[in-house]
């Protein structure tokens, strides 16, 4: 269950836009992003680690946003459907350390939603001509 770190908020990228739009591994790229993000906001990693996670997405060549146009309550209602949800609730792999990744549907959903309108952006994807 833990290697699913990042695949909610991705699979609500791949839902949002039509699968094959952005691979599986783009989505999920942009998703670690998130989740690291929605980490930090609770208060479980530095700031430090959540832009290590960013640079190493970055490093590969893979969006480290969502795309532009998505929104919160786009994200939610795919979220909700997602096969890992427990009994209605969005159930996220998030970080309270590197390498310690947790399993959890107790989070603050209005923390959540700061994380995703943070994480929507007009250039989604790294700029690697500079």
């Amino acid at each position: 269950m833990k290697l699913n770190f990042g695949h909610t908020f991705g699979h609500a990228i791949e839902t949002n836009q039509g699968y094959g739009e952005w691979l599986h591994g783009e989505a999920v790229a942009a998703g670690m992003v998130m989740a690291a993000d929605l980490s930090y906001r609770l208060g479980w990693l530095s700031l430090d680690i959540v832009e290590r996670v960013r640079k190493l997405i970055v490093a590969a060549h893979l969006p480290v946003l969502a795309p532009a146009g998505m929104t919160a309550k786009g994200f939610l209602d795919a979220m909700l459907i997602d096969k890992k949800n427990v009994q209605g609730s969005i159930r996220l792999v998030l970080l309270k350390a590197l390498g310690e990744a947790v399993v959890t549907e107790n989070f603050d959903k209005d923390l959540m939603v700061k994380t995703i309108e943070s994480n929507i952006g007009q250039v989604a994807w790294p700029d690697f001509h500079e």
